[in-house]
């Protein structure tokens, strides 16, 4: 008996992972475009896809000083601060209809 219950256990929880649509999906994005674009700003956030900066005005890329959400590979990422504060300078170009991260280091 005890053995059935574990057995249905195990039975559940594979039950619940990812479905066979989502195992070996690979995400398509769409290529780099455009101009390459620069600015400063500070770091308010870092995820393993994103980083979102507080950043001045790019008018060039019709930016407004704010917040933006940037993608972030691990390129980029590997030699950047990542802490929330840091003062970064950025360069960022178009990805469909978002903006990646081409450069991030750190600004004095």
């Amino acid at each position: 008996m005890r053995l059935a219950a574990i057995a249905s256990l195990c039975l559940l929880a594979a039950a619940c992972g990812p479905g066979p649509d989502k195992i070996n999906r690979v995400e398509t994005l769409p290529p780099l475009s455009g101009p390459v674009f620069t600015t400063s700003g500070s770091i308010s956030s870092v995820t393993l896809e994103s980083a979102t900066i507080d950043h001045e005005a790019v008018p060039e890329a019709g930016l407004a000083a704010g917040r933006t959400t940037f993608r972030a590979y691990a390129d980029v990422m590997a030699t950047a601060p990542g802490q929330p504060g840091a003062r970064v300078a950025l360069s960022f170009r178009k990805q469909g209809d978002k903006w990646a991260l081409t450069e991030l280091k750190p600004r004095d």
